[in-house]
């Protein structure tokens, strides 16, 4: 490897292993009340997972994007088996994506529309031992919902994406704002 691409792939890793943006605001700092409705959860269960996302399951960065669908992806049958869901099977293999709170406020998470039955969890993106929510199904279908009141602007989530008791397939990603 030349000595300008070793220089310029170890300043990339610097961005990215830095934020990439910088620091965030400090109108913009904090966790918020971020806790799912009717989880009963604080938000701040210690699981005995890795402190960093794989690149192996780490399918984007999502930005601020707002959509149904905001992301699609062909399969999880390929991916590996990184995270262990706090309310699925965890031994399934999963995909994830970091998102960034546009404005503060509630936010709903699904995977209505994905081809199997899913598992999704929502974590903070700097400490991934918190869990923020999780889902199996909802009431009337084999895909998982996650709704979360009080998210603060610039906060980063990692959204992991797993099949139930070993389930894969295609992945449909939707992510809405909610009247407060």
């Amino acid at each position: 490897m030349s000595k300008t691409v070793g220089s310029v792939m170890g300043a990339v890793a610097a961005v990215v292993m830095s934020g990439a943006c910088g620091p965030v605001p400090p109108e913009e700092e904090g966790l918020g009340e971020w806790g799912p409705e009717g989880s009963g959860g604080t938000g701040s269960e210690v699981l005995g997972e890795p402190s960093e996302v794989s690149q192996m399951t780490f399918v984007g960065d999502l930005g601020r994007a707002l959509g149904s669908p905001i992301a699609t992806h062909p399969s999880t049958c390929t991916a590996s088996n990184q995270w262990r869901t706090t309310c699925g099977s965890g031994s399934s293999r999963d995909i994830s994506y970091v998102w960034t709170v546009p404005e503060t406020g509630k936010y709903t998470f699904s995977t209505i529309n994905s081809n199997f039955d899913t598992v999704m969890e929502i974590r903070h993106f700097t400490s991934t031992s918190s869990v923020m929510g999780c889902n199996d199904d909802t009431s009337t279908t084999p895909q998982s919902r996650v709704t979360l009141n009080g998210l603060v602007k610039g906060v980063q989530l990692l959204i992991i994406i797993e099949g139930f008791e070993g389930a894969c397939g295609a992945v449909t990603l939707n992510i809405a704002r909610l009247p407060s």
